[in-house]
Order: structure tokens, then C-alpha cells, then sequence
């Protein structure tokens, strides 16, 4: 008789998060077992997350695409010098607490979205989020209005910030973009998208495949108001 011996997953375990990830959650957040991925921990609220609320950025070690031994815990960044650079979070000591966010099942179950802000990734909330739901993210580019407009908001304020009194005077501005050259496949200015850290063959991440069924029932725990 044949069995099945394609290796399982082995599912992540609370009690291997690092010290300084727990310390680092926002007070609106704390981390229990994912409803969308038995063998992930997932982030949830825990307080009511108005939309627009900005976190970031995504933390984890520099290295070339080729490098990378696991695409589910990593962005891709253009840098002028270096070209595309992955951001990996493979390692949990390299991380912080976004590494721990899912993805969702589809853009509808979607609450939250990459945002590219002088090369580093912020996620930005798409819609308020109730305490018990889980933080899921989903890239889906500017093509939904809604992300675009968010988008040229960030641009905006950029703008805005750069041409300020203040940050004229400032030597160190984390809105500042410099002269940095940027090349056809990212957004104009400083703050745009980059490639999703999930990469199915042919860079569509509509197309990725999940082997296990969505859902966002929160797990058993109760909730601090």
C-alpha cells in the first residue's frame, strides 16, 4: 500500500516567538494560531484598528534573491545600487511582529496593504478592523482605487514633508528620497509598491494556490477591551 511521504509542514509555535517581537507589538495586537494557516501563527486585533493606521516597517535581513531559501517571510525592494534586494524575515530573530501577518485568502478578505516608502514596507490598514479579526494582507497593486488612492495620499504627504520649513533644516528626514534614481518597474516617487514577498511563478499574486480552505473565525480567546 502507498503513502503519502510529501513532508508536512511543521507549524509554528507561540512559544518559540522571539522576546523582542512580543515587545514590539502595537497595544491594538497580539499574536495567536492563524485561521488561515494552521502551521502559522497570525496576528489579530485586539482593539478596534481605524482605517489608515500605518505599521512598519517590515524588518529582515538584506539579500540577494538568490540567497533566499524561503519566499513566504520576505519583500522585494529595488535599491539604485544594488537592484531588486529581498527583505527576509525567514529567520524570527531577524524579523519583527509583521512577519507574522497572512495573507489573505483573496483581495475581498483583504484589511490591510503593502506600501513602499523609501525602500522599506509599511502595511497601511485598507478598512477599520474589529477586535477578534486577524490581520491579513493581500497585494493587489494600484489597480483597486482604493489602494491607489491611499497610495498618491502617502505621495502627497511626502511631498508635502519635504517641502516643510522643518525638513529643510532637518539632516536626517525618513521621508526624504534624495536624488535616488528610480527604474521603470516601480512607482513614481518615493513611495510606491514593491514585489510581493510570495512569488508564484509568473509574478501574479492572484495566481498563488493555498492548500487549505480560508477562514476568519477568530480562535478561543477573549479579548482585552
Amino acid at each position: 500500500m502507498n503513502q503519502n511521504t510529501e513532508p508536512v509542514a511543521a507549524a509554528e509555535s507561540l512559544a518559540e516567538v522571539p522576546e523582542h517581537v512580543l515587545r514590539g507589538l502595537p497595544e491594538e495586537v497580539r499574536l495567536f494560531p492563524s485561521a488561515v494557516d494552521r502551521t502559522r501563527i497570525g496576528v489579530w486585533a485586539t482593539k478596534p484598528i481605524l482605517k489608515g493606521k500605518k505599521f512598519g516597517p517590515f524588518v529582515g535581513d538584506k539579500k540577494k534573491r538568490s540567497q533566499v531559501k524561503n519566499n513566504v517571510y520576505m519583500w522585494e525592494v529595488y535599491y539604485p545600487n544594488l537592484g531588486w534586494m529581498c527583505i527576509d524575515a525567514t529567520d524570527p530573530e531577524k524579523g519583527n511582529w509583521l512577519r507574522y501577518v497572512n495573507w489573505a485568502c483573496s483581495g475581498e478578505e483583504q484589511n490591510l496593504f503593502p506600501l513602499e516608502i523609501n525602500r522599506a514596507i509599511y502595511y497601511k490598514t485598507l478598512k477599520p478592523i474589529a477586535p477578534g479579526e486577524e490581520l491579513l494582507v493581500w497585494y493587489n497593486g494600484e489597480d483597486n482605487p482604493e489602494i491607489a488612492a491611499a497610495i498618491e495620499e502617502e505621495r502627497a504627504s511626502a511631498r508635502s514633508k519635504r517641502s516643510s520649513p522643518k525638513s529643510r533644516k532637518a539632516t536626517v528626514s525618513a521621508w526624504h528620497p534624495g536624488a535616488l534614481r528610480q527604474p521603470p518597474r516601480t512607482s513614481p516617487g518615493s513611495v510606491g509598491m514593491s514585489r510581493p514577498r510570495q512569488q508564484p511563478s509568473s509574478r501574479d499574486p492572484s495566481s498563488k494556490s493555498r492548500p487549505f480552505a480560508c477562514s476568519l473565525t477568530a480562535p478561543e480567546v477573549t479579548w482585552n477591551q
